[in-house]
């Protein structure tokens, strides 16, 4: 329900409550009251989940000492195709999974639901967006990886720049 027609349904359900409250009907702005907050926490509770699902940012440094110790973690690159094999090049790790791809792709990451996920790109912009969509597709354990491929760079840790690991889920 958008925001326009959920202020719309609160205004007329205040209206109703008012008019009933005149007429003596106590009881029902009571339970127009109470289908009311139903109402609210059926529209808000899924960004609510979202919102409780989003993990603070994950720093290269983090990321390099996890990889270091061989925990099991899906590093998903989030960039273009070309970018990922370009320039910055990529994680040796890395899945690339474009950002634009991302919500009609989003099956072929299931079974990464309860595991942990850092999201790379050459910031971390396109990260944060795409974490955005995995948290409301149910996602547990979701990582920005703050400053992305710039900072790892920036860090001198090498990368892979040739070898394309594209659609390799």
């Amino acid at each position: 329900m958008s925001k326009t027609a959920l202020r719309w349904v609160l205004a007329l359900v205040l209206l109703a409550a008012i008019a009933l409250g005149y007429a003596g009907g106590e009881d029902l702005i009571r339970k127009g009251l109470v289908a009311l907050a139903l109402l609210a926490a059926v529209a808000f509770l899924p960004r609510l989940i979202a919102k409780l699902r989003e993990r603070p940012m994950l720093d290269v440094t983090d990321l390099k000492q996890r990889l270091d110790a061989g925990e099991d973690l899906l590093v998903l690159d989030v960039r273009t195709a070309a970018d990922f094999v370009g320039e910055q090049g990529h994680l040796a790790v890395a899945r690339n999974l474009p950002l634009e791809e991302l919500p009609a792709r989003l099956r072929e990451l299931e079974h990464y639901l309860e595991r942990t996920v850092a999201l790379v790109c050459r910031t971390d912009r396109r990260s944060a967006q795409a974490a955005r969509i995995l948290a409301q597709a149910g996602f547990a354990d979701v990582h920005v990886v703050r400053g992305g491929m710039t900072d790892w760079l920036g860090n001198g840790w090498s990368v892979e720049e040739v070898h394309s690991k594209l659609g390799a889920m």
